[in-house]
């Protein structure tokens, strides 16, 4: 009996020594399985820091900068797919315009509003829209002013340009009209200024002429007429018609900084109606 209580207590010291092994085993695992999960998590941050830095420190593509549509997001202005390039020729006389413009959709129909001088024939056979270097067709010339200058063109839906919405993105309330029109009152528009762009620019309303130019002081050269000029809160208010012409120094001269706007009330918007119908 003395051997069997022996045998039994060696079992027993056994029994104990292994299962204190297997929870010391069991805590030196959990203490790696802590440390592989800790030194993880630090590579996953320094490689996610390092990413950040790299990313933020590498110049952007042709491609990235582009895509930026050199247009500010610090304006609600979905301008950004209202600007297009009008080309109008003459094939007989050999003569180029080129102005700019803006899309526009009035229920299932879509347009582009640009200046009349700067079409050289009223014929659409003699005009393409330029989008992203792709040319577009010009349906009809559903209207068209000499007086206040402007053509509004017919166009298809061109699938990489969200048109601005007629009436909901333009100004069209009185106290809109009011604020718009005052003096300093933020505008900006985008165009093809001198074949270049499209570029954004702004500034601010200088004044009002007796026949209904809005004065604005901002720069525009040859090609900037018909861009669309919108509000600080990015509705549609008017059109570039043309540069103020004043004395200088050299004599009489075009004064870049000084833009005349057509507000778009001087239209007459029937014609789309009409058609809408």
């Amino acid at each position: 009996s003395g051997l069997l209580r022996r045998r039994d207590l060696s079992k027993y010291r056994f029994s104990s020594v292994t299962k204190c092994r297997f929870k010391m085993f069991k805590k030196y695992m959990k203490t790696i399985s802590q440390l592989i999960v800790v030194s993880l998590f630090g590579a996953l941050v320094s490689a996610s820091i390092v990413y950040t830095h790299l990313h933020q420190s590498r110049i952007p593509g042709v491609t990235e900068f582009r895509s930026n549509q050199t247009i500010t997001n610090a304006y609600p202005v979905s301008s950004k797919s209202a600007v297009k390039r009008i080309i109008s020729f003459n094939v007989e006389s050999g003569e180029v315009s080129v102005s700019s413009g803006t899309y526009f959709q009035h229920e299932d129909n879509y347009y582009i509003l640009t200046v009349q001088h700067g079409i050289v024939l009223l014929s659409c056979d003699a005009i393409q829209i330029e989008v992203d270097g792709n040319l577009h067709p010009c349906n009809d010339i559903v209207a068209h002013n000499e007086y206040h200058d402007y053509a509004m063109l017919s166009v298809d839906k061109i699938s990489n340009r969200e048109p601005i919405r007629f009436p909901k993105d333009f100004v069209t309330k009185y106290r809109e009209w009011q604020k718009v029109v005052s003096p300093l009152e933020p505008l900006i528009y985008t165009g093809f200024p001198n074949t270049i762009g499209p570029v954004t620019l702004g500034g601010r309303v200088m004044g009002m002429s007796p026949d209904e130019y809005v004065y604005f002081n901002s720069y525009a050269w040859s090609g900037s007429s018909g861009s669309g000029v919108f509000d600080s809160r990015g509705k549609f208010m008017g059109y570039i018609v043309a540069l103020d012409v004043g004395r200088t120094e050299y004599g009489m001269d075009v004064l870049e900084n000084v833009i005349l706007v057509v507000p778009h009330y001087r239209i007459d918007w029937s014609p789309i109606f009409r058609k809408g119908k």
